[in-house]
C-alpha cells in the first residue's frame, strides 16, 4: 500500500494501518463489539487518510447511528437500570449490523495483511 499525500509521519502512518488490521480482527474472533469496533475505527481512518473507502464509510453510518449507546468505558458513568434499558438496544444494534461489520472486518484484515508481524497471523 502506498502512503496517501499528506501523510507526513511514516511510522506513524504504519502504526495505525497496523491498528485497523488489528481492531478488525478483534471484531472477528469477538474481543470487540461491532460498535466499539466503528468507534474505533474512525480515527485510524481518519489519520491513514481511508475515510472514503466503503468498509469505513460503513464504520461511519454504524457509529453515527448508534452514538448515544452507552459502549465501553462509559458504561461506569451509568444507573444499573438505564444499561439495562439500553442494552436491549445495544444488543439490537449489534444484531442488524454485524453481518456487514463482519464483511468489512474480513475485507480489511486482508487488505492489511501486509501490516502484520510474522507473529500476528
Amino acid at each position: 500500500m502506498q502512503i496517501p499525500a499528506g501523510i507526513t509521519n511514516e511510522a506513524l502512518w504504519l502504526k495505525n494501518c497496523r491498528k485497523i488490521r488489528a481492531r478488525a480482527l478483534d471484531l472477528l474472533k469477538g474481543r470487540l463489539g461491532v460498535i466499539e469496533t466503528a468507534r474505533a475505527m474512525l480515527p485510524l481512518a481518519y489519520w491513514t487518510k481511508v475515510e472514503g473507502e466503503p468498509e469505513f464509510l460503513l464504520f461511519r453510518a454504524i457509529a453515527s447511528e448508534t452514538d448515544d449507546l452507552p459502549v465501553g468505558d462509559v458504561r461506569e458513568h451509568w444507573a444499573t437500570d438505564a444499561l439495562e434499558r439500553e442494552d436491549l438496544r445495544i444488543e439490537a444494534a449489534e444484531e442488524f449490523w454485524r453481518e456487514k461489520a463482519l464483511s468489512a472486518a474480513e475485507g480489511l484484515v486482508e487488505r492489511y495483511q501486509w501490516t502484520a508481524r510474522r507473529t500476528d497471523t
